[in-house]
C-alpha cells in the first residue's frame, strides 16, 4: 500500500511563516507538521510514499531525500499550479497504485492513525473532535451511513473529517471527475454510493491560522522524541520530559519544565525559566532572568534578558530585545478581513522581524514577516496585512 501526501499549497493564512516553505514544513513541538506525518505513516507499514509538491518544494524536499532516513521511499510529483487537492491527489497516483492513505500535509494526527487506516477492511474516513469548523466538513451518521455535511458552524466538540482516507483507486477517480471543488465537497457526493468505515484519531489538530500553532504545538509533545545532550551546567533544574540538542548549552540557576524540545546549538539563560509546551528551534538564544512558556521560538532567533513570553510564536531569524513582554489574552482580532475570538495567546510574530527593548505586545497580535517594532511601544493592533 501507498500514501500520498498533498503539501503543494502556500498556506495563505500563515503568510508570517510561509514565504520560503509550505504550511506542512512550518515546526511544531521543534519538528515540522509534515515530519509527524511521515513517521506516522512509516510506523504503519507503510513504506511507499508519493508526495505531490509545489510551492517551496525545494524545503520538503531537502529535509526528506528519498526518504530512506525515515525508512521510506519517497517520490516526488509536482504540482506547479494551484489547482485543489483533487488534482494534487490525481498528480500522486502513480501507475502501480491500487489502495492508498490519502493525507493533506497541513494536519498534526496520532501516528497511531495510520496503522488504524491500514488495519481497516475497506474505504476508511479518519475523523477527529474539532475546536472549531474544519474546511473537510462535519461527519454525521444517517441511517447507520457516514455523510459529510457543511450545514454547522458550531464546531466543538463535533466529530469532523480530517481530509485523511484510505481510499481505492475506482472511488479516488470518481472523486477527482465528481463536480466538488476538493476532497470533502466530493466525498459528500460519493458517500451514498460507497461503504466507508470511520475511524477516529486519538489526538488531530488541522492547523490553518496562526493560533492553531500554539495549541497544534501543546499536541505535538504527545510524540516528543526525548535527548539529550549539550551541555547543562551546575544549578539547572529539569524537571519532565525534556529534550536538548547537540552543542546547546543551559545556563546555571535555569529552570525547565516540561514537555520542552530545544534544539541544536542554542543557549540558554542564566536564572531563565522555560516551559511547559515550549520548543526552541536551533541556534536560539535566551538571555538572562527571561521566562518562556507555551511557545514557539523558531531557528536562529534571539531572545534578550528579563522577556516574558507566553502563548506566543516567533518566526525563524528574529531578533527580541531585553524586557519584552507578550502577555496572552483573549479577545476578538480582525484577521484577513474576518472576525474571531482568539484565546489565551500572546503574539504570533513573523521570520526575520525585530522587536525592540521594552516592547510590549498584546495577546493576539499577529504580525507579519520583517516587522518592526521600536523600543519601548505598546502594539495592540489588529493585524495589518503587509505592514505595522
Amino acid at each position: 500500500m501507498h500514501a500520498i501526501i498533498l503539501t503543494a499549497g502556500e498556506g495563505a493564512r500563515l503568510g508570517s511563516w510561509t514565504a520560503n516553505r509550505p504550511k506542512g514544513m512550518i515546526p511544531i513541538g521543534n519538528r515540522p507538521i509534515l515530519d509527524y506525518l511521515v513517521r506516522g505513516i512509516v510506523s504503519s507499514g507503510i513504506k511507499k510514499i508519493n508526495m505531490v509538491v509545489g510551492y517551496g518544494k525545494n524545503s520538503v524536499m531537502s529535509y526528506f531525500g528519498d526518504g530512506s532516513n525515515f525508512g521510506a521511499n519517497i517520490s516526488y510529483f509536482f504540482q506547479e499550479e494551484r489547482t485543489g487537492t483533487l488534482e494534487a491527489m490525481r498528480i500522486g497516483m502513480s501507475d502501480d497504485l491500487d489502495g492508498f492513505i490519502l493525507v493533506p500535509g497541513d494536519n498534526y494526527v496520532s501516528s497511531d492513525s495510520f496503522s488504524k487506516l491500514r488495519a481497516s477492511s475497506g474505504l476508511a474516513l479518519l475523523s477527529g473532535k474539532a475546536e472549531r469548523w474544519s474546511k473537510w466538513g462535519e461527519i454525521e451518521l444517517e441511517k447507520g451511513k457516514p455523510r459529510i455535511t457543511f450545514d454547522s458552524p458550531e464546531a466543538y466538540q463535533r466529530i469532523h473529517f480530517t481530509g485523511i482516507a484510505k481510499l481505492d483507486t475506482g472511488v479516488a477517480n470518481n472523486l477527482i471527475n465528481s463536480s466538488g471543488k476538493h476532497i470533502g465537497e466530493a466525498l459528500q457526493l460519493a458517500l451514498p454510493k460507497s461503504d466507508f468505515e470511520i475511524i477516529e484519531s486519538k489526538h488531530w489538530h488541522n492547523i490553518v491560522y496562526p493560533w492553531d500553532l500554539i495549541s497544534g504545538n501543546r499536541m505535538a509533545f504527545n510524540d516528543n522524541q526525548l535527548y539529550r545532550n549539550g551541555k547543562i551546567e551546575r544549578n539547572v533544574t529539569i524537571k519532565g520530559e525534556v529534550s536538548i540538542g547537540k552543542g546547546t548549552v543551559i545556563r546555571s540557576g535555569t529552570y525547565l519544565l516540561g514537555p520542552i524540545s530545544i534544539g541544536n546549538g542554542c543557549i540558554i539563560g542564566p536564572n531563565s525559566v522555560v516551559g511547559p509546551s515550549v520548543s526552541l528551534g536551533d541556534n536560539v538564544q535566551v538571555g538572562s532572568f527571561s521566562e518562556i512558556s507555551d511557545s514557539i521560538i523558531m531557528n536562529n532567533c534571539e531572545i534578550g534578558s528579563y522577556c516574558s513570553l507566553k502563548g506566543t510564536v516567533i518566526g525563524d531569524n528574529s531578533r527580541i530585545g531585553s524586557h519584552v513582554v507578550a502577555i496572552p489574552s483573549s479577545r476578538d482580532i480582525m484577521y484577513f478581513n474576518q472576525t474571531f475570538s482568539v484565546s489565551d495567546r500572546g503574539a504570533m510574530i513573523g521570520d526575520d522581524s525585530i522587536i525592540g527593548n521594552r516592547a510590549i505586545l498584546q495577546g493576539g497580535s499577529i504580525l507579519m514577516n520583517k516587522a518592526e517594532i521600536g523600543d519601548g511601544e505598546l502594539y495592540n493592533a489588529d493585524f495589518q496585512g503587509e505592514s505595522i
